[in-house]
């Protein structure tokens, strides 16, 4: 059976999760209500992808050979990292947005309770732990170039000169 994923689109989508990635702010003050929603978007975009082409995959699964079985478990392991960073993404919008915070605060922080820069400082925080999660998510994808691959049955090459031994010989 010719599986939905192949090496080339597993390689394809962890190109387009390192370029999200690079996108993603590296300090506090960068991070912004509208680039959070887009990335948790992309991010669906992607989990969603996924499900489809596992989906079309799992069509027949009587016909999903080994090979194929292990590269849809790296994908799925990715599938899981992605659906995990976007938890923290989910998160950092939360405690940008929502008077969740501001309950939060009150109890514990009265005086941070208005703090936007502590908000974002959190959200920061949480984009590093997505982006950690992402790169995890790659490594799944780009490992998916290792299945399939069937070690060489070629002999192995014999030297062309003679090896001189190092330990002098005894004489008798």
């Amino acid at each position: 059976m010719d599986s939905a994923f192949t090496t080339s689109a597993c390689a394809g989508l962890a190109r387009q999760i390192d370029a999200l990635v690079a996108e993603f702010p590296a300090t506090a003050a960068e991070v912004s209500v509208p680039d959070l929603l887009d990335d948790i978007g992309m991010l669906n975009h992607h989990l969603n992808h996924i499900a489809e082409r596992m989906r079309q995959s799992f069509a027949e699964p009587d016909k999903v050979g080994l090979a194929d079985r292990t590269m849809l478990t790296d994908v799925a392991e990715a599938a899981e990292q992605i659906a995990s960073a976007q938890r923290h993404l989910t998160s950092a919008l939360a405690q940008v947005t929502s008077g969740f915070r501001k309950m939060l605060m009150l109890h514990t922080h009265p005086r941070l309770v208005n703090d936007p820069a502590l908000a974002r400082d959190i959200a920061a925080e949480k984009y590093a732990e997505a982006a950690e999660l992402l790169r995890r998510a790659t490594r799944c994808l780009e490992s998916t170039s290792r299945v399939g691959q069937r070690p060489s049955t070629a002999p192995p090459r014999v030297r062309a000169t003679r090896a001189v031994s190092s330990i002098p010989a005894r004489h008798r």
